[in-house]
């Protein structure tokens, strides 16, 4: 958080929190004062927070000590520190205000102006003592007289404001009716460059020269997933803030990489940018004012996931006029018993979820390996499907590219497309593409090199890329673009499972650093040959490994990320079991909220490690026993084996000091061990932040929010006219 000193007390950094998500939520002002004078009140309760170099009285005047900013100056908090004797003059605050009484005693004054327009005391004079509060602001009155009331020692009040105070301009009332204007000011001042808790800052037209320049940088959201699919710079990858450690050294795998890392407000790229340093990334820095500076630098801002994707697939239909039909006209070819073939270019999984009636489930990169498979005679019309417009145009433009003889289209917009149209989705399907023999593998290998020689794909061997990954001033990611099973049964060691036609899809989601390089793997060539050649025309430096072999591919089973070590009181399943039911044990579950839905410990409790604050006092209240053990989960065990200590700095915070363990292995080895995992939302206390509603997803999306989709992907094409950082370039 930016705080003016050094790291502060864990007390204040739960009240910043707790604020802040309540400022976040715009809350009318009686809410917020309200809300706002119970957080007040629990920091005030405890006097064990404030550094000395914040609570010192001068002879002369009044301190006022600036303990925190909000990054978007939303509200500041204030230590008023008085010696003996001191006021103020009448003033106002033209803002919502609270004060909250530390150390001492406080005598305060409110005046109204008579009828003549002077002003005047109204109401007696108030004293508070510690752990009292009042608040201020222009609509219940804000012109006040205040000073300290004890004569003979210093006194210590702590003032929250809505907005940062050192900035607002106020009057002074004075004897003979004038006033005067003010700005208060801080006794300790920052310089406005100096970043917080030392961290380096980097400004907006800085990212944007690495981002025109094509030098390697990583962009980093740290929100949650929803408020960053809300808005956010095109190449800014989400990586929140619960997931950072399990996920670092994955998606950024170089330590000198230049991370530049934002938030709106919400405190918590400060926070990364020290976790991501003490994990050894030696380039991190703040950008300088947040999402915000990047609006007011008049930077583009986006909305959705995988957002250059989506771009680049509106670019690639507005210059190559890509083949397309509207839903009602599938459906009469359908219904007219034509000679077609619907492929459905999405992940299986989506597939089945929901798919065209006669679909076909072939993954983007598989489609011009398994096309004349599928549709050998070449009258066969095919049309290409997903569930909105990306990967529909980007596998109707594969086919073209490559010269499949067959009448080719896309499937304009989609199921959404279909399902706006009022046409009937199927469910649960389960066809397949077709193995090819050998001639179809031949055609299909000449012409997907072919794409990819035109598209500027480099070649390397096996030594060539060890060589790449040997390099310390670049990044290389190294990609396995076929199917999953395939993948399980032998894969090049260290390579990252990135399905061919979700790599161009979710490019984002697996090269976190914009200027690095791929590098595709796949023995049969066609599917590494068509993600390159799409990569390389989104402005990506990318090489297909060529001569590979299967003992090249000796790794099996999953990809094993690389974490940081870290030191934990475990739980193991057996010792957890019988104690489950105890009153005074928390279970507390760090997954995501989708996650948590599909299966959590009975009774557990969910919570977000970005709100964790907010979360902690839901539980509290949500619970009539305090807890005495706090045993932390999540769906692998992983990520919440980096949350204790954050936890245990929020629960002693609010006077709570449990033990602490995690499940060894977390959800999943319970599962493992023979035990029911409950299922459904009941007991997830965060709010639904962590994902963003797809309106391509499943069938239950509302019209008004799909054509809102589609609305937002036909504009893309002007958005990216005016960003000038993508490289776009289409063959």
């Amino acid at each position: 958080m930016p705080y003016a000193q050094s790291q502060p007390h864990p007390r204040l950094q739960a009240f910043v929190a707790s604020l802040t998500s309540l400022v976040n939520r715009r809350a009318d002002e009686a809410t917020t004062l309200n809300e706002g004078r119970e957080l007040l009140r629990h920091l005030i309760t405890h006097d064990d927070w404030l550094p000395d170099s914040q609570a010192q009285a001068d002879p002369q005047r009044y301190q006022q000590f600036l303990l925190y900013a909000d990054p978007r100056d939303r509200f500041s908090v204030v230590s008023f520190v008085w010696g003996p004797g001191q006021s103020t003059p009448i003033h106002n605050h033209t803002v919502w205000g609270l004060v909250g009484m530390l150390r001492g005693q406080e005598g305060c004054q409110a005046f109204a102006r008579d009828t003549q327009g002077q002003w005047v005391a109204s109401g007696a004079p108030l004293t508070l003592h510690p752990g009292q509060i009042e608040a201020v602001s222009p609509t219940i009155g804000d012109v006040h007289r205040v000073w300290n009331g004890l004569s003979d020692q210093a006194s210590i009040s702590i003032h929250v404001y809505g907005a940062n105070i050192g900035k607002v301009r106020r009057s002074v009332f004075l004897p003979d009716g004038s006033d005067k204007d003010f700005i208060s000011g801080y006794s300790n001042p920052l310089p406005e460059w100096r970043a917080p808790l030392g961290l380096p800052l980097t400004r907006v037209a800085e990212v944007l020269q690495a981002l025109q320049q094509r030098r390697e940088i990583a962009l980093l959201d740290v929100r949650e997933e929803d408020p960053y699919a809300q808005c956010h710079p095109l190449f800014a990858v989400n990586l929140p803030l619960g997931r950072l450690e399990a996920d670092a050294y994955t998606r950024i795998p170089r330590l000198d990489t230049p991370v530049v890392i934002y938030d709106d407000g919400e405190g918590l790229a400060e926070c990364a940018a020290q976790r991501l340093q003490s994990l050894g990334y030696r380039q991190v820095s703040l950008l300088h004012g947040g999402l915000q500076a990047w609006a007011d630098h008049g930077a583009e801002l986006f909305q959705d996931v995988n957002t250059p994707s989506k771009a680049f697939g509106e670019w690639v239909e507005a210059i190559r006029h890509t083949p397309s039909l509207s839903a009602p006209e599938v459906r009469a070819l359908i219904d007219a018993g034509t000679d077609m073939v619907v492929l459905d270019a999405r992940r299986l999984d989506e597939y089945q979820t929901m798919n065209i009636p006669t679909g076909i489930s072939v993954p983007g990169a598989e489609l011009v390996l398994r096309a004349r498979a599928m549709a050998p005679n070449p009258n066969t019309r095919i049309v290409v499907n997903c569930a909105g417009r990306t990967r529909s145009i980007i596998g109707t433009q594969s086919l073209v590219n490559a010269g499949i003889p067959n009448p080719v289209a896309a499937l304009r917009n989609g199921t959404i497309g279909w399902t706006l149209a009022g046409l009937t989705l199927e469910t649960g399907s389960d066809r397949r593409f077709k193995a090819v023999d050998a001639p179809q593998l031949q055609q299909a290998q000449a012409d997907a090199r072919a794409v990819a020689d035109r598209a500027g794909v480099r070649r390397i061997d096996r030594q060539g890329l060890r060589d790449w990954l040997a390099q310390t001033d670049r990044t290389t990611y190294v990609c396995d673009v076929r199917t999953p099973d395939e993948y399980l049964a032998g894969h090049w060691p260290g390579s990252l499972p990135t399905q061919g036609g979700q790599l161009v899809q979710e490019t984002d989601h697996t090269a976190a650093v914009r200027g690095a390089r791929l590098v595709l793997i796949d023995p049969l060539g066609v599917r590494a040959d068509m993600s390159a050649s799409w990569l390389a025309q989104m402005g990506w430096e990318v090489a297909v490994l060529d001569g590979i072999t299967d003992a090249d591919l000796s790794a099996c089973g999953p990809y094993r990320r690389y974490v940081p070590s870290i030191q934990v009181d475990e739980i193991s399943v057996d010792e957890l079991h019988p104690r489950l039911h105890q009153d005074d044990l928390w279970v507390i579950d760090l997954s995501s909220a989708a996650q948590f839905l599909r299966g959590h410990l009975p009774g557990a409790l969910g919570l977000l490690r970005s709100t964790l604050s907010a979360d902690w006092q839901r539980a509290l209240r949500a619970r009539a026993c305090q807890p005495k053990l706090c045993v932390l989960t999540c769906t692998d065990g992983q990520a919440s084996r980096y949350a204790v200590d954050d936890l245990r700095q929020v629960a002693q915070a609010s006077g709570h000091n449990p033990q602490w363990r995690v499940l060894r292995g977390g959800n999943a080895a319970w599962a493992a061990a023979g035990h029911d995992l409950q299922n459904g939302i009941q007991g997830w206390l965060a709010e639904r932040i962590d994902r963003y509603r797809r309106p391509y997803e499943g069938t239950a999306n509302a019209a008004t929010a799909m054509q809102a989709y589609l609305d937002w992907e036909f504009g893309l094409v002007e958005q990216l006219r005016r960003d000038g950082t993508h490289h776009f370039q289409v063959i």
